[in-house]
């Protein structure tokens, strides 16, 4: 013991040696297994959260598939021409021109934008009609009763307005599909909540192909539904076993479990719209592969290290001081969570090795950190549009129908009037989540504005629209002109027993210009800072910079007593900037 503690009091070469003895020691009889454990736990939670995010991928293209296929249904359930159709019971040529006009209606929603439909059957106990997209037309005769004996019937026929996912049955639409991917829902009559048909769509299952094809997804994948295989990468899996060890979990989650004699790594996820499960499937071995390698190759390096460190301590002494040195300067950065650059330490022995890797792992984890945050906050804006674009489209345009045909039935045809013009308005402004827009649709949508403002000011207000017909169809960014045309009647015209809005349109050289007049009150441009009290026309401002460039904008001259002037000025859809956020 004394020589022990002579030992660790000498000078610091002395000192190397016990410590070149003793690391190579200790790690190897006591840290190594210890340090595999907790490694081994390290990979699993990386690998995890790998899988975690891909598979929160896969959700949000399986929820986006599913928002596709819904709002295609919708569109069916609001089609004039095959409501009408459904109306119709009587066997005449009536009866086929509707039923052209619905194919046609169809053939318009689904041949270009939908290409993985492979069918749409439309009809109810008095007529009906199959679209195919693909494939060969399975079904003959009455399909409406080979529908209403199969199993999906009760499951139609107890939906209210919502679609139900009919995977599983043995009701395929066109031949060839070794499962049927169906979706189906009642139609329904507007005003009185009856039924009046149904709607079948049959779906490619070979989407879900096209879905992985290029993300090269970890180990294999499975889409389930219940007990069912709508997808799998490698078909080496019975859905029976599968459903067996994710049944009566959480919502997502990971499991190891053996099965056929090897240890498997399951990470799973239940999509919410749908209720399928998300499973991905990984030998545990494939995992801890990396970590018996690093085993065995850190094992040899102590070892070596044991045989060689009494040799060498004595020729790396100052080296050695000279990277702990280093290393204590990155442990000050490290401790203030400072970014570790600049320092660099010398591969040629293990403290350098093992200081340049902390220095890697440190910025590395930094910057997985901020990934991870802004991943999360990304997810949540994905869920938040997600859920926006599923409920308050359907909501506000059945709700904006139900006024609209009541309003009809009471013959209040001012009531009617407001209805479906603020139903145009929210249709517009939505413009299917996307932000790029034609003139016609802005034009559409200041008139729909303008006719409810009149309703509302006892049409005091009149409008004119001079626009150019070849720019109609020109693609510009929404809500550009609503804005304006509602400041000139609120704080222009709102006030005045009567008052005029023009809108003009003209191309020139290097894009598209709006002029926007009215005979408002006006006010004074010395007093008032435009950038400061008018929101909306500060953030068209901006929003025109951003997108088009800085020469783009808007201007206003006012003067109190004669009115207000806009000037807007747009650039065109060819002019090469590809601006993505607004």
């Amino acid at each position: 013991m004394t020589n022990l503690m002579r030992l660790i009091d000498s000078p610091i070469k002395r000192k190397i040696i016990l410590l070149a003895l003793f690391s190579a020691l200790i790690p190897l009889l006591v840290i190594g297994p210890f340090t595999f454990i907790y490694f081994n736990k390290v990979i699993e939670n990386k690998v995890s959260s790998t899988i975690d995010n891909f598979l929160t991928i896969v959700d949000w293209n399986i929820n986006s598939f599913g928002s596709n296929v819904e709002n295609l249904s919708n569109d069916i359930f609001l089609s004039d021409e095959i409501q009408d159709y459904l109306f119709y019971k009587k066997t005449d040529a009536k009866l086929y021109r509707l039923e052209t006009s619905s194919l046609e209606n169809l053939n318009n929603i689904t041949v270009v934008n939908n290409p993985y439909i492979n069918a749409i059957y439309v009809g109810n106990e008095n007529h009906g009609f199959l679209k195919v997209n693909r494939g060969e037309q399975n079904l003959k005769n009455d399909i409406y009763q080979t529908i209403k004996k199969s199993n999906i019937y009760p499951r139609l026929l107890h939906s209210e307005w919502q679609g139900e996912w009919l995977n599983g049955s043995n009701t395929k639409l066109v031949k060839g599909a070794n499962q049927s991917l169906l979706y189906g829902r009642n139609i329904r009559d507007l005003g009185t909540k009856e039924q009046m048909g149904l709607v079948l769509i049959d779906l490619d299952p070979a989407y879900f192909d096209n879905m992985f094809k290029n993300s090269n997804p970890p180990g294999d994948i499975l889409i389930l539904d219940g007990d069912k295989i709508l997808f799998s990468s490698n078909h080496s899996f019975s859905s029976s076993q599968v459903a067996k060890i994710i049944q009566s979990r959480e919502k997502s989650g990971t499991i190891k479990k053996v099965m056929n004699g090897t240890q498997y790594f399951f990470n799973y996820h239940t999509n919410k719209k749908t209720n399928w499960d998300v499973v991905s499937i990984i030998p545990y071995e494939n995992i801890v592969r990396e970590v018996n390698q690093l085993r065995l190759v850190t094992i040899s390096l102590l070892v070596m290290a044991l045989m060689f460190s009494l040799i060498i301590a004595l020729f790396i002494t100052r080296r050695i001081t000279n990277q702990l040195s280093l290393l204590r300067m990155v442990t000050e950065k490290m401790e203030k969570r400072e970014t570790v650059v600049g320092i660099h330490f010398n591969n040629e022995d293990e403290l350098g090795e093992i200081g340049n890797k902390i220095v890697h792992l440190y910025n590395w984890n930094n910057d997985l950190t901020k990934r991870l945050y802004k991943s999360q906050i990304k997810e949540k804006e994905a869920e938040l549009l997600a859920l926006q674009s599923h409920i308050n489209p359907h909501f506000l345009y059945n709700t904006l129908n139900t006024i609209y045909w009541m309003a009809e039935k009471v013959k209040a045809k001012q009531i009617a009037k407001i209805a479906i013009n603020l139903s145009k308005i929210f249709r517009l402004t939505l413009n299917d989540g996307s932000h790029i827009t034609s003139v016609k649709n802005e034009m559409d949508q200041v008139k729909s504005y303008m006719d409810i403002q009149n309703i509302r000011f006892d049409q005091k207000i009149h409008y004119t629209i001079t626009i150019e017909p070849e720019i109609m169809e020109e693609s510009i960014i929404k809500l550009l002109l609503q804005p304006i045309v509602e400041n000139s009647v609120y704080h222009g015209l709102e006030h005045q027993e009567s008052g005029t809005i023009m809108i003009e349109g003209i191309k020139v050289a290097d894009g598209l210009l709006f002029i926007i007049r009215d005979t408002g009150k006006g006010f004074d441009m010395n007093e008032v800072d435009i950038n400061k009290k008018g929101y909306a026309l500060k953030n068209i401002n901006e929003r025109l910079k951003l997108y088009y460039g800085i020469e783009y904008g808007l201007k206003i001259k006012s003067e109190i007593g004669k009115g207000t002037t806009v000037y807007l000025k747009v650039g065109l859809k060819n002019d090469g900037i590809t601006h993505n956020n607004l």
